[in-house]
């Protein structure tokens, strides 16, 4: 426990100091005392350190959880306790949160209510790994207001950060809901694809080329083919975890907002009946996973993507695609989550992505970075601000040329906004199982 003085003990002391030398040029006769002023402020600031609250006894009560969804917000109620009746009105509170869950927010000053001092921590985590909180700093003032009295009560708080699986279920229940009015809805793949379903009646809305015609001259009765989307399709996640892909994008690493987004889009693939296998690679492939399939395959492909980490390494695209196309022999939907800054490493990968292209379906997804285009677009205040500009605008020039490639090689190039890049890359795999592409 430590004893330090206060700002207005230190304004006190200073306009002491002040006036002694006041009395000292212009009234010397009663400059004796000065001392016994400056004595008394001494001994007020004893008392008040002597008297103050004391810290024995104090507790921190926190309940918080062993795990949390990387990106998403929990609240978590905490209370001051002082165990003495002394205790002062107010207390300012810091806690010792580490770099994962620095971007939790609480109040830092706590107001005593019915004998305790309660607030609520919003624990938020940025990245992946472990989170800790190590230590609540606890300070208030003497009653006079002069000294500080402040305690370190050491905690012993570790979370662990994982991707965030409770908004993929979330997500997930609101894809699979029937009566849904938001996002996509995944319905009975009926009328598309080619795999025979069942027989039904014809009627004059559908298509006369699907009428059964052996079956309807048995039952007498004109009986029309159904058809739905095949299933078994293999879907490929494919990783990059070089350094670009441990950029911030809107308050999250671009790693992280890939890994739930294929975390969506495999529950939903699993769920319809198609198989996910996971691939991942840096300077060189280092992850090739075998497919799973099944909704109770949905817990690997989790600790699977879990224990993905983005490293400081370039991405080396040739290397790491010819491998993919190498392992992976029938033909799947490659979904390639990647970045790009330069124009040498750019056209390295269209290259890659072209040869996997013609064997097979690939979907890149782009990052919309929203810091580029708010660069293009903010009315520019200095001389600085046009620089900036005209940079962010080759930038995305560059960016437009080389999707304008991709399509033209046939490679499927998705780019949306940030929020919602998960629920687009589901809606954009499911457009492709209906028009029978994969």
């Amino acid at each position: 426990m430590n004893i330090y003085p206060t700002p207005r003990l230190l304004v006190l002391l200073a306009l002491s100091v002040l006036v002694a030398l006041g009395v000292g040029i212009f009234a010397p006769g009663v400059w004796a005392w000065v001392p016994l002023v400056a004595g008394l402020c001494f001994v007020a600031a004893l008392l008040d350190g002597v008297f103050a609250p004391v810290g024995e006894g104090l507790t921190f009560q926190m309940s918080a959880p062993e795990t949390l969804g990387v990106g998403r917000t929990v609240e978590v109620p905490f209370s001051v306790r002082f165990t003495r009746w002394r205790q002062p009105g107010i207390i300012e509170l810091r806690l010792g949160l580490g770099r994962v869950l620095a971007a939790s927010e609480y109040p830092r000053r706590l107001v005593r209510q019915d004998g305790a001092f309660t607030g609520t921590l919003s624990l938020k985590a940025t990245a992946r790994g472990r989170g800790e909180i190590d230590a609540a700093f606890v300070r208030w003032q003497g009653f006079a207001g002069l000294v500080y009295v402040q305690k370190k009560l050491v905690l012993d708080h570790e979370i662990v950060v994982t991707p965030d699986i409770h908004g993929v279920e979330q997500d997930a229940a609101d894809l699979f809901s029937l009566d849904n009015i938001y996002g996509v809805r995944v319905q009975n793949q009926l009328y598309n694809g080619s795999e025979y379903h069942a027989l039904r009646e014809y009627d004059a809305s559908q298509d006369h080329r699907r009428i059964d015609w052996r079956s309807s001259a048995r039952h007498m009765k004109l009986f029309s083919r159904e058809y739905q989307a095949e299933r078994n399709h293999h879907i490929v996640l494919a990783y990059d975890t070089g350094r670009l892909m441990g950029e911030p994008l809107a308050g999250l690493k671009r790693l992280d907002r890939a890994i739930y987004a294929g975390l969506l889009l495999g529950y939903t693939a699993l769920k319809i009946g198609d198989n996910v296998r996971t691939f991942a690679f840096a300077s060189k492939p280092y992850h090739v996973a075998p497919a799973v399939t099944g909704i109770h395959g949905f817990n690997a492909l989790k600790y699977q993507l879990s224990a993905l980490e983005d490293t400081p390494e370039e991405s080396n695209h040739t290397l790491a695609l010819a491998d993919l196309n190498a392992k992976v022999a029938r033909r799947s939907l490659v979904i390639l989550f990647s970045d790009f800054i330069d124009e040498i490493s750019a056209d390295l990968m269209v290259e890659s992505l072209n040869r996997l292209s013609k064997k097979h379906l690939v979907l890149f997804v782009a990052f919309r970075d929203e810091v580029v285009e708010d660069l293009m677009t903010r009315p520019p205040v200095e001389p600085e601000d046009v620089t900036r500009a005209v940079f962010a605008k080759r930038l995305s020039d560059q960016r437009e040329r080389v999707f304008a490639q991709l399509r033209r090689q046939g490679v499927e190039v998705l780019e949306t906004p940030t929020e919602l890049l998960a629920t687009s890359i589901v809606s954009k795999y499911l457009a492709l199982k209906r028009a029978d592409r994969l």
